[in-house]
């Protein structure tokens, strides 16, 4: 009770010391300058108040130094001055450049195109809110202004005209002495050509520069010579020979205008309509037809009066032909590729008896067609379900000989084989023919067993147009029948049946297209069955199936 009473007294008077203490300074003028003494260290401070009472503001953040009084203005004058220069040096910038503008930002758009101008420069500076407030506001007010915006700040720039230019292209002929007023005449294909007649082959540059060039043998032929060269290339190989014209001006000039090369090529028999046939030569087993060993007209007429000519020869065609036109414009059936038809269609499908459906099923059903025919009549018609890469490298005649006289057949007896033609052309015992040739694939087997064979024509350019090929029958619709058509007989479904196709030589491209490819595209004329017992025609409907189109394939070389 002692201890505690003491405490409380000595704590009564310290605070009655604390409170004179304070009651003495503030007698104290304020005119009176309250400064601590420099050599004093904070240490030396005595503290006014007791260790256990929270601190209070120190009195020496009280006071202040005039020195550093006057510094802190004039360097607050200083920073202000400078600051002010500055400003004043800022400039507006053009609203392009999608920077700040301190002076334009303060005036309010007013027009739609101000409005899309501030939305841009807000939206540069990733305000996308503003920005796309003054995007609507300009919308409302001009639906167009985007084109606005981009007219005033992204105008199209005119390109430069050079009315004498050093790279001018030949088809501008003497541009070296050419002025800006005379107008540029635009040769055309023709007079292009002509241009390249007095050029001489070019031999290639040297591989350094300052080494003697390569030789170049053909540079220093005779223009016989070289002729004679082309036109072995073009009997050989004519897609070869027009790319020949890409080597230089000098053949460029002989493979379009030299037309000598170009009827051989147009009349032989290689590529050419020598190599078409414009009768039936063979049988459709592709055996020779008897008419023609025995020498008798086909139609049983005497020599003198107008048959249908076989070939097409030089007198057919008028002088002045041009004949790169005729090997391309006229109908011509191709021999290193095959004719290719793809028919989709859809039938509806049953529902399924173990489950319960609210719709019924749908079948999209793909089948091909193909043709491939050959030199001497022949071709070979496939229907199957296989896709052309997995057909068309087995589709020769020597697949389907294989196939039809081969003794996984039974001995030969194919369900088609009733007038095959003998001796078979393969042994029965082995898996090799009788040239010591293997033996295809059992896939292509399988695929070659639906094969059939047939034999082909076309009508004469120079025929007018005739009646049908059946105009007997009461089930068919006339179909005339025009130059270039081709007509098609095959084995049928049995021996008794035989099938006939009527088809048309077209062109798959553009008919307005200069350029397109020929004779590319067989279209559907008539499909028919006939009954070689009772003499019946039958006619299929066509009502799926669509056009041939040919493709090449390399495995076939030049079809020969």
């Amino acid at each position: 009770m002692d201890q505690s009473t003491s405490a409380l007294e000595q704590f009564r008077k310290q605070w009655k010391e604390e409170v004179s203490a304070r009651s003495r300074k503030s007698d104290r003028r304020p005119s009176e300058p309250r400064t601590l003494e420099k050599g004093r260290r904070p240490s030396d401070v005595r503290l006014e108040r007791p260790v256990h009472k929270p601190p209070t503001r120190h009195p020496a953040a009280d006071i202040k130094d005039e020195s550093d009084h006057y510094s802190d203005v004039e360097r607050l004058d200083n920073d202000t001055s400078g600051m002010i220069q500055r400003i004043e040096g800022l400039s507006v910038r053009n609203v392009d450049d999608d920077d700040f503008s301190v002076r334009g930002s303060s005036k309010e758009p007013k027009s739609a195109l101000e409005h899309y101008e501030r939305a841009v420069e807000k939206e540069s500076q990733g305000n996308l809110g503003d920005s796309l407030a003054h995007y609507r506001q300009a919308y409302r007010l001009d639906a167009k202004v985007d084109q606005s915006y981009r007219n005033k700040h992204f105008p199209a720039k005119s390109k430069p005209t050079n009315s004498n230019p050093s790279n001018a292209a030949v088809t501008v002929p003497s541009t070296a002495h050419h002025s800006s007023k005379e107008p540029t005449e635009t040769l055309t294909f023709t007079q292009l050509i002509e241009s390249f007649a007095d050029t001489q082959i070019c031999g290639v540059p040297p591989p350094v520069e300052g080494d003697p060039p390569p030789p170049c043998g053909i540079k220093k032929l005779p223009t016989e010579v070289l002729l004679e060269l082309l036109r072995h290339v073009a009997i050989r190989d004519p897609a070869m020979f027009v790319r020949l014209s890409l080597v230089c001006k000098k053949l460029a000039y002989h493979v379009s205008t030299d037309n000598a090369i170009w009827k051989r090529v147009a009349l032989g028999s290689e590529f050419g309509l020598a190599s078409q046939q414009y009768d039936f030569v063979t049988d459709i087993q592709g055996r020779e037809s008897i008419n023609r060993t025995l020498g008798v007209d086909v139609e049983g007429e005497d020599e003198d009066e107008n048959t249908t000519p076989s070939i097409v020869t030089e007198a057919s065609f008028p002088k002045d032909t041009i004949w790169r036109d005729v090997f391309h414009n006229y109908p011509r059936i191709r021999f290193s590729g095959v004719y290719i038809s793809t028919v989709n269609y859809t039938r509806p499908g049953g529902p399924s008896a173990t489950t319960y459906t609210w719709s019924n099923p749908i079948h999209i059903v793909t089948y091909y067609r193909y043709l491939r025919f050959f030199r001497d009549g022949t071709c070979i018609s496939l229907l199957t379900t296989n896709e052309p890469i997995e057909v068309v490298h087995h589709l020769t005649p020597e697949n389907l000989n294989y196939v039809r006289a081969g003794k996984k057949e039974a001995g030969g007896h194919h369900p088609l084989n009733f007038t095959s033609s003998a001796p078979a052309l393969f042994k029965e015992s082995g898996t090799t023919s009788s040239s010591g040739t293997a033996a295809p694939p059992p896939s292509a087997q399988q695929i070659m067993k639906h094969a059939l064979r047939g034999r082909w024509r076309l009508c004469h350019p120079s025929l007018e147009p005739a009646e049908p090929i059946n105009p007997g029958a009461a089930t068919s619709t006339p179909r005339p029948i025009y130059p270039g058509d081709l007509h098609i007989e095959t084995e049928g479904a049995g021996p008794r049946y035989m099938y006939t196709l009527h088809l048309a030589l077209k062109s798959a491209g553009s008919a307005r297209a200069k350029h397109t490819t020929k004779n590319n595209k067989l279209q559907w004329k008539g499909f028919w069955s006939y009954n070689l017992l009772t003499n019946d025609w039958a006619e299929f409907t066509l009502r799926n199936d669509k056009p041939f189109y040919f493709s090449r394939v390399k495995g076939y070389g030049l079809g020969y």
